[in-house]
């Protein structure tokens, strides 16, 4: 998944304006450092495993048939099925605002994107949680109804979203 200027332009306008429709969640946790898992003398781009992506719609309350999972504050408790998963995304890049803010920007299929609206307009108040591998990466919460396609979650860097958005596209080092 090559991004070109063309392509990111438009694609980093419409993710900041998506953004009015997330707030992002204080108790998100940042993703951990993880070692290339290449044995040494190996070259560690040579090793590429494709982590499991899924978004899950979650809150901060707990209920019946709600995953738990801990944050720094405490716990998010996740539906236990994913809302949106891999085949659910055409790419993800990093991606920076004018105010010197980090997410990674998601563009989805058409059908993700008609799911995702009509979830996030049934659920104005609920989180949306990020899970790659087995890692919750963010959780911003649903402000408004998310019907443009795309979705950005903010991280604490510009090194975290170009490391969470090559994880996502499948093409960061092992």
């Amino acid at each position: 998944m090559h991004l070109n200027t063309r392509f990111s332009a438009p694609f980093l306008l419409a993710a900041l304006l998506g953004l009015a429709g997330c707030q992002n969640l204080p108790s998100a946790s940042r993703p951990a450092s993880h070692d290339t898992g290449a044995p040494s003398g190996q070259d560690a781009s040579a090793s590429r495993v494709v982590q499991p992506v899924a978004i899950y719609l979650a809150q901060s309350t707990p209920g019946d048939q709600l995953v738990a999972v801990p944050v720094p504050d405490g716990m998010v408790y996740l539906h236990a099925r994913p809302m949106l998963a891999r085949e659910d995304l055409t790419d993800a890049a990093a991606l920076s605002d004018r105010q010197g803010g980090h997410f990674v920007g998601l563009r989805l299929t058409p059908a993700g994107a008609e799911r995702l609206g009509a979830v996030s307009r049934q659920n104005i108040g609920k989180l949306l949680a990020l899970v790659i591998g087995r890692e919750l990466v963010a959780a911003p919460r649903i402000s408004g109804a998310l019907d443009r396609g795309i979705l950005a979650f903010e991280v604490p860097s510009a090194d975290v979203a170009a490391d969470l958005a090559a994880r996502i596209r499948g093409d960061a080092p092992q």
